[in-house]
C-alpha cells in the first residue's frame, strides 16, 4: 500500500511538471526564439529581403498592437503546446520614441501617474518604499499594459498558463517594469495566480534604482528572469 501511494505521488508530480512547460533557468533554445521574435517587431513586410533570419522554432505570430504612448508597440506569439510570448518593441527612429529614453526622472515604484485626461495608471512595481523607476519607460509600460492584459486573459481562458515576456533595448527596459506589474497583479488577485511568467530582456538598460533591482531579483527568483548583454556593446 505504501509503495502504491509513493508511485501515485510520483506520477502526479510528473504530471504537474509536464503540464508546466516553462522551467526556471536560462534556456539557449528558448532565448534564441526570443531573438528571432524581436527581429520581427519591424513594420516592414517579413520578406526574405527585409528579414533574413529564420522564423522562431516553436512560436507563431498571432497579433500586433496598435501604436500607443511614446511610439510603443507589442506583438503576441503562441506555440502549439500552450505557451505564449509578449514581445515589446524597442526604440524607433521617431523622436517621441527617444523621448521615452530621455524622460529619465525617477519616480516612486508604487503610486499613480496621469497618462491622459481619462486615464490615471495606478501601479505597484516593488515592495520597498525606497524603490524608484524610470518615468519614461513607466509611461510606455502604462500605455501598453491594458491591451497586454486583455490578450493574456483571453489566452488564459484558452488554456495558456506559460507566458514569456521579452523585449530588446528600450523594449527590455519596458519588459522589466511589465514583469513587476504583472507579478503584483497576481499578488493582488487581479490576475490568475497559476500563470507562470518568464522574462528574457535583451540588452535592457536599468529601469530603476538599486532598491527596485533588489525587489525585482527577489520577486523573480530562482531563475525566472534574465537580461542578456554583449560585453563589447
Amino acid at each position: 500500500m505504501h509503495k502504491r501511494f509513493l508511485l501515485l505521488l510520483f506520477l502526479f508530480s510528473q504530471t504537474l511538471l509536464s503540464a508546466q512547460k516553462l522551467q526556471p533557468g536560462f534556456d539557449k533554445a528558448e532565448y534564441r526564439d526570443m531573438l528571432l521574435i524581436a527581429a520581427r517587431v519591424v513594420d516592414t513586410p517579413w520578406t526574405p529581403e527585409n528579414v533574413k533570419l529564420p522564423m522562431p522554432r516553436d512560436f507563431k505570430f498571432v497579433y500586433r498592437s496598435p501604436t500607443v504612448g511614446l511610439d510603443n508597440k507589442w506583438d503576441f506569439w503562441r506555440s502549439d503546446d500552450g505557451r505564449a510570448v509578449v514581445s515589446v518593441r524597442g526604440t524607433t527612429l521617431e523622436p517621441v520614441s527617444w523621448l521615452a529614453n530621455f524622460y529619465a526622472a525617477m519616480v516612486p515604484a508604487t503610486g499613480s501617474i496621469q497618462i491622459s485626461n481619462t486615464f490615471t495608471f495606478n501601479y505597484k512595481l516593488a515592495e520597498n518604499p525606497r524603490a524608484a523607476v524610470h518615468v519614461g519607460w513607466l509611461v510606455a509600460m502604462a500605455c501598453l499594459q491594458g491591451d497586454i492584459l486583455e490578450k493574456i486573459n483571453a489566452a488564459y481562458r484558452e488554456g495558456v498558463r506559460d507566458i514569456i515576456l521579452t523585449g530588446h533595448s528600450q523594449g527590455g527596459a519596458i519588459t522589466y517594469l511589465l514583469t513587476s506589474h504583472l507579478c503584483f497583479l497576481q499578488k493582488e488577485g487581479k490576475l490568475p495566480h497559476d500563470i507562470r511568467f518568464k522574462t528574457y530582456c535583451s540588452a535592457g538598460p536599468k529601469p530603476g534604482n538599486l532598491y527596485y533591482a533588489y525587489d525585482y531579483e527577489y520577486m523573480t527568483r530562482p531563475g525566472w528572469a534574465f537580461n542578456v548583454v554583449n560585453a563589447v556593446d
